[in-house]
C-alpha cells in the first residue's frame, strides 16, 4: 500500500471507548479497499455530546464485536510495512493506543502521519482551517457524511491524494522527500492522550511567567530576539512548553493572548471538539482579524517555526566558525 487512512469515533471522553472505525487503503494514488467496523466499547457509556456528533448509540453497537476481536482481523496491516495517515493523528493514534491498552494487546511498531501537515503543504499559503471539513471544502472533496468513520477515512485518503497531485508528486513517498519537514512518527514513541479533559487541562498548566531564559548569553541577531510570540494548539515535534523555552532562550517574548503587538502566532493541531468545526482557535481568529486591519502578524505552523528556529541556529554557528 502507498498508505492506509484510519478514523475512529468514540462513545465518551475516555479514548478507549471506540465505537466505530474506518480504514481506507490507497495504492498508486487510488483507494483500492475500504473497511468499516462498529465496535462495542468496554463499557456501554455513551456521552450525549459524542452521540450528537456521530449519531452512534448503544443500541447500534450492542451486538458488535469488541476491539480485541476486530484487532484479530486488522493487526496484519500494522506490521510496519504500511504507513498510516489520520486527520488530527494525535487523536486517532491515542484512541488506538487506549484500545490496545484496554485489552492488554501488544502495541505494534508502525509509522504514521497527519493529513493536516500533509495538506498544509498543498494549500499554498491560503487561509484554510485545520478541520477535515475545511480542507475537503478547499480541495473540492465531497464529505457528505462527516463523522462517519469510514466516510472520514475516505475523505482523508482523498485529501492526501489531492495534496500529492496538487504538488505534482508521484506518491506519498516522493511528496515526503520533497517536504522533508513533515513529521513521520513512530507509534512506539507516541505520547498518548487518554481523554479530552486531560488534554484540555494540560494547556492550562503552562504559566508563561514561570518560563525564564536558561542561557547566559542571548543571540541578539536571531530572528526571534525581541519578538512577541503566542502559541495555540498542540505541537507534534515538541511539547509546547519546550517550544516556549526555546523562544525565551533566543530572546523572544511570550504572550498569553493575541494583540496588535503580536509578531508570531505559532499554530499547532487543534482539537475540533474544543475549538469547533472550523478548526480555528480564538487566538487564530483574533490574529486574522488584526491582519485584516493591517497589523503585521505572522501566523506560522509548527514546521515553519522549526525551520526558523533551526536555520538561524545553523547560520549563527557558521558565522562563529
Amino acid at each position: 500500500m502507498d498508505f492506509i487512512t484510519i478514523d475512529f469515533e468514540i462513545a465518551n471522553d475516555n479514548l478507549s471507548s471506540a465505537c466505530s472505525m474506518g480504514l481506507a487503503f490507497v495504492k498508486n494514488n487510488q483507494i483500492i479497499d475500504k473497511k468499516h467496523y462498529y465496535i462495542k466499547p468496554p463499557r456501554m457509556l455513551f456521552n450525549e455530546k459524542m452521540v450528537n456528533v456521530h449519531g452512534i448509540t448503544a443500541n447500534n453497537v450492542k451486538n458488535a464485536p469488541k476491539f480485541d476481536q476486530i484487532w484479530e482481523d486488522i493487526n496484519k496491516f500494522f506490521d510496519g510495512s504500511n504507513i498510516f495517515v489520520a486527520h488530527n493523528a494525535q487523536f486517532d493514534m491515542s484512541v488506538l493506543y487506549s484500545c490496545l491498552n484496554e485489552y492488554k494487546l501488544v502495541a505494534p511498531n508502525f509509522y504514521y502521519m497527519d493529513s493536516i501537515s500533509i495538506s498544509t503543504k498543498a494549500v499554498n499559503g491560503h487561509r484554510v482551517g485545520n478541520s477535515l471539513m475545511d480542507r475537503c471544502e478547499y480541495f473540492g472533496i465531497p464529505l457528505e457524511n462527516h463523522h462517519n468513520a469510514l466516510s472520514d477515512a475516505i475523505a482523508t485518503a482523498e485529501l492526501v491524494i489531492r495534496s500529492i497531485n496538487t504538488k505534482k508528486r508521484k506518491n506519498l513517498y516522493s511528496f515526503c522527500k520533497t517536504y522533508s519537514s513533515i513529521p513521520i512518527k513512530a507509534f512506539s514513541e507516541l505520547k498518548p492522550n487518554t481523554s479530552f479533559s486531560k488534554r484540555k487541562a494540560r494547556f492550562k498548566k503552562i504559566n508563561i511567567s514561570e518560563i525564564a531564559a536558561t542561557v547566559d548569553t542571548i543571540d541578539t541577531n536571531h530572528i526571534f530576539f525581541g519578538k512577541n510570540f503566542v502559541f495555540t494548539g498542540e505541537l507534534q515535534t515538541l511539547e509546547r512548553k519546550e517550544a516556549m523555552q526555546k523562544v525565551v532562550d533566543l530572546g523572544g517574548i511570550l504572550k498569553s493572548g493575541v494583540s496588535s503587538k503580536t509578531d508570531y502566532l505559532v499554530v499547532g493541531i487543534q482539537d475540533k471538539t474544543l475549538v469547533g468545526d472550523d478548526g480555528l482557535s480564538t487566538k487564530e481568529e483574533k490574529a486574522y482579524e488584526l491582519i485584516d486591519k493591517g497589523y503585521d502578524i505572522k501566523i506560522i505552523k509548527e514546521d515553519e517555526f522549526l525551520k526558523l528556529l533551526n536555520s538561524n541556529l545553523i547560520e549563527s554557528k557558521e558565522t562563529i566558525l
